[in-house]
């Protein structure tokens, strides 16, 4: 669901709960990052000019590029790496 479009106009009412649902837990990773970026730059980790939205997308695209290799890469990760266990 990473990749997929996401609603977030939940006055309208026509909405599947598990939208609203996957938009909250998002909101949460968010805030999970956005904590993450700030203990980083308030320790001198990061740099203290940080855009932290913007970094927090670039996570994300990240995250959704790691979901889809893995997907379109599976069986050649297990062969190559030998992981007969490997499930993605």
């Amino acid at each position: 669901m990473v990749l997929d479009k996401i609603n977030i106009d939940f006055e309208r009412g026509d909405y599947l709960p598990e939208e609203k649902e996957t938009y909250r837990i998002g909101e949460e990773i968010n805030e999970k990052i956005k904590e993450f970026l700030i203990s980083g730059m308030e320790k001198g980790d990061l740099r203290n000019t940080l855009d932290v939205m913007p970094t927090i997308f670039q996570f994300w695209g990240m995250l959704s590029g790691l979901i889809q290799l893995a997907a379109n890469k599976e069986e050649y990760i297990k062969k190559r790496w030998d992981y007969q266990k490997c499930s993605f």
